[in-house]
């Protein structure tokens, strides 16, 4: 690899216009490139994040994409959390996997994967993506909450559980982000989007 290759590779944004690819709205092949809202939530990423979303604009694809890179090349802890088991696979199987076996071999040889199956992939280098409907235990650097709105409205338990459970797994230097549509005028997700 070229000495010019590396120093780019060491830019996070340059990696993820660059290197990952997904399904667009019409399922066709494309690269990740991210829209004025998706740079906007990148450049502005705090500790603590809520994306109150009125149309799909994206912000669970570039998650994803921003969690696997943080996994393969900064050996990053990352959870996504979605309301059913069926969907956060299928979140894991459309966004992560899908993206990762788009990369260029050289990229994946560099940091080879030692765990791989329907929730997760662990990297040699330490970093891993889980995918669950909660998580309890351990640190995590980046959890992402997919439709916490839904959970909170739908399964208040399991809102709880998320809140004293995977985000207690998030140190204050870690980074969590809620995104969802409005579901209601109660429960965590309200709460916070209030605050």
């Amino acid at each position: 690899m070229k000495a010019s290759h590396k120093t780019l590779l060491k830019n996070k944004l340059f990696r993820l216009n660059n290197l990952y690819y997904i399904k667009d709205k019409n399922g066709k092949t494309v690269k990740f490139k991210m829209t004025s809202e998706q740079l906007h939530y990148f450049n502005n990423i705090h500790n603590r994040n809520i994306i109150l979303k009125a149309r799909q604009l994206g912000f669970t694809t570039e998650v994803c994409i921003i969690q696997l890179d943080s996994a393969l090349f900064e050996s990053a802890t990352c959870a996504l959390i979605a309301h059913t088991k069926p969907d956060a696979q299928r979140l894991f199987r459309n966004k992560v996997r899908f993206a990762y076996n788009k990369l260029p071999d050289t990229i994946k040889n560099a940091n080879p994967l030692v765990i791989e199956n329907t929730d997760e992939f662990v990297f040699t280098k330490g970093g891993s993506v889980t995918v669950s409907t909660s998580f309890r235990g351990g640190t995590v650097q980046w959890l992402h909450v997919s439709e916490f709105g839904k959970i909170c409205a739908k399964q208040p338990e399991k809102a709880r559980e998320i809140v004293t459970g995977a985000f207690e797994a998030v140190p204050i230097n870690g980074k969590i982000t809620l995104e969802s549509t409005a579901e209601g005028r109660q429960g965590y997700f309200f709460d916070y989007s209030q605050q």
